[in-house]
């Protein structure tokens, strides 16, 4: 979700009268490209991050047309986010996120880490939110 911190934490207890607590939110992109790549020119020695992700969604065996958007509601015990960092030159590296929400629901996001080499860092949490979910959030290997 895109929002501070504060409104994060008033929107769950909003919304569970407060039997759940609030621990952390990440900040992504809302419009991820669903069709990066040009057809036909594929390697057979990288892969790009988006590449990676929908590899996974297929592994996982999670369809298109169960994808969910923005405030999908899910229990934290069915969630797990499988994510991998991509290069694509010219100093500019993203955080692809493909989030598993349970029961078929999922979707996909991205994060700059870097810009034209300028580090985005500041503008992002992710550490923060694996360290909370744990082993829930799990890195792909590249191939």
């Amino acid at each position: 979700m895109a929002f501070k911190a504060e409104l994060c934490r008033t929107w769950v207890e909003e919304r569970t009268g407060g039997a759940d607590r609030y621990l952390t939110h990440v900040v992504t992109q809302t419009r991820t490209p669903q069709k990066v790549g040009h057809p036909g020119l594929t390697s057979s020695f990288a892969f790009s991050g988006a590449d990676l992700i929908r590899e996974r969604a297929a592994q996982l065996g999670l369809a298109e047309e169960d994808k969910v958007g923005l405030l999908h509601e899910a229990p934290a015990s069915e969630f797990a986010v499988h994510w991998v960092d991509d290069d694509i030159g010219s100093g500019n590296r993203f955080r692809h996120l493909l989030s598993d929400f349970g029961q078929g629901a999922w979707r996909t996001d991205r994060i700059g880490l870097t810009a034209l080499g300028r580090d985005m860092g500041a503008s992002t949490n992710t550490e923060e939110f694996f360290s909370v979910i744990g082993d829930r959030a799990q890195q792909i290997a590249e191939a």
